[in-house]
């Protein structure tokens, strides 16, 4: 005995603009044991209780809703039998079948480690928070200034990613906002990136996040950037000030 893979392929009407073909993903997949692919088909037919054709000519595609597609499946097939392998989900532990989010049309997700999307994302957000633990320090919190030549205007920013990675960002992926329209209106060589402030934490900080605007808002201040730069607006952070063990103007 066999296993034998199939997929049931529905036929997608032809529009105005283009022919009637065979649609994707499959409307269902699964599995069968036979002694060969003659009663493999027969077997899926008994179970849908209908002929399906494997193989039809383009002219004769408006009689057919479905093809049939049969593949013997080998040891060395561990892609395609995973599908139907128990697997506990990394997240929850629940255990599901791969096979059966392809043949729900309602799937959240078709991940391999996931049951839900929940589970995903609620793993994903915390290797994300790991990974900034594990390289706090390697890549500080930094307050950056992005400065024309030519007008010798600024934009000041704040990051806890390498800062490298945020000034791509602003080249790569443009806002409506004035400095990226300055930004993408004007040759690169006219732009200069640095770094203006390594983010130090004072011992006794509770609040990292509002330091770092804290931070941002004094370069801001100090460097004219909404009154003569390209920042829109002055940036705020509700810092209980018994917790800034330093004069904020005398870490400039």
């Amino acid at each position: 005995m066999a296993n034998f893979y199939y997929q049931i392929k529905g036929r997608q009407p032809a529009g105005p603009n283009r022919e009637a073909e065979w649609a994707w993903p499959p409307v269902f997949s699964g599995m069968v044991e036979a002694d060969n692919r003659k009663l493999a088909k027969a077997q899926i037919d008994e179970l849908y209780e209908r002929q399906f054709p494997q193989r039809v000519l383009r002219t004769d595609m408006t009689d057919h809703a479905y093809l049939l597609h049969i593949q013997e499946l080998h040891e060395h097939d561990t892609y395609l039998l995973r599908r139907f392998e128990d697997t506990a989900c990394k997240e929850c532990g629940t255990v599901f079948r791969l096979i059966d989010k392809y043949n729900d049309p309602n799937t959240e997700t078709t991940s391999h480690d996931y049951c839900t999307e929940a589970c995903k994302q609620a793993a994903r957000f915390r290797d994300v928070q790991e990974f900034r633990l594990v390289n706090e320090g390697r890549a500080p919190a930094v307050i950056y200034q992005v400065r024309q030549k030519s007008t010798g205007r600024v934009y000041v920013g704040q990051t806890t990613q390498p800062f490298t990675l945020r000034w791509w960002q602003h080249v790569s992926n443009p806002t409506a906002c004035k400095f990226h329209s300055a930004l993408s209106s004007s040759d690169i060589t006219d732009w200069e990136f640095s770094v203006i402030e390594v983010i130090a934490y004072p011992q006794d900080c509770v609040n990292r996040a509002a330091y770092i605007t804290q931070r941002e808002s004094h370069w801001v201040e100090a460097l004219s950037a909404v009154d003569a730069g390209f920042n829109t607006i002055r940036p705020t952070g509700a810092v209980d000030q018994t917790q800034i063990s330093l004069p904020l103007a005398g870490l400039a």
